[in-house]
């Protein structure tokens, strides 16, 4: 982790700001090699962020810092994947999820842009690489899920939680989950709205199974389930009363 922070810094300190360029024919982005355990592994261009973006899920972002602007614009130009990686304190967390563009909402005429990205694999960082790049460029593999139980049991138990919770917070009608409507890992769909700490939702990203991601949001929404239920209550005396009754 350290190596990662030290190095993540003295690379930005050095890129000088305003760079607008996009990226040259001959970047190393994109390119794929095998590591020694026989993974996949692809430079990536890291835009490191105070949050956990998850496989399957979309996210909107406004794209102003001008090495930024450069990593987006390259990565619609060439149809390239970025990564994005949780940065706490200057620590960059290595297990990141690679991201790309599925809508460009809005481009300002001084290059800022409103875009919305989604997650598509999760990525462990080996090294970051020299680039003459504005940002961060990592060499990454693949992380991929062990093999073992898919969670499915589990997964009903853990919808009627979340489902009731999302009831109970935001009233009938609000959007709630199916079985059929979530991908084969159900954990990273559900994980957003949560109610997760940004380190929760790093830790869930980081667990190497389906069903042991289930078995954290099981636990974490039966933790949450009484207090949101007992604040349910309080409210609705208050809209029947109009005063707390000791």
């Amino acid at each position: 982790m350290r190596r990662f922070r030290t190095r993540l810094l003295s690379q930005e300190r050095s890129r000088p700001r305003g760079i607008h360029r996009c990226l040259p024919e001959q970047s190393p982005l994109g390119a794929h090699q095998r590591t020694v355990s026989g993974a996949r592994a692809v430079t990536l261009g890291l835009f490191p962020l105070n949050l956990v973006l998850f496989p399957h899920v979309r996210l909107p972002l406004h794209i102003f810092e001008p090495r930024y602007k450069a990593l987006i614009n390259g990565c619609l130009e060439r149809g390239l994947e970025f990564g994005i990686n949780l940065v706490e304190d200057g620590h960059l967390h290595p297990v990141g999820c690679a991201a790309r563009v599925v809508e460009q909402v809005k481009r300002y005429p001084d290059g800022r842009l409103d875009i919305v990205i989604e997650g598509t694999r999760r990525f462990r960082l080996l090294e970051l690489v020299p680039s003459e790049m504005p940002f961060a460029v990592g060499t990454v593999e693949d992380f991929p899920d062990e093999q073992g139980a898919s969670g499915v049991p589990l997964l009903e138990t853990v919808l009627e939680r979340y489902n009731r919770i999302v009831t109970l917070v935001y009233g009938i009608g609000a959007p709630t989950f199916t079985t059929d409507q979530l991908t084969d890992t159900p954990s990273f769909e559900l994980a957003p709205k949560a109610g997760l700490s940004v380190q929760q939702k790093q830790g869930l990203l980081e667990t190497p199974s389906e069903e042991a991601r289930l078995r954290m949001l099981d636990g974490h929404l039966n933790d949450m389930l009484p207090s949101i239920i007992k604040a349910e209550n309080i409210q609705r005396i208050i809209r029947n009363d109009g005063y707390m009754r000791r």
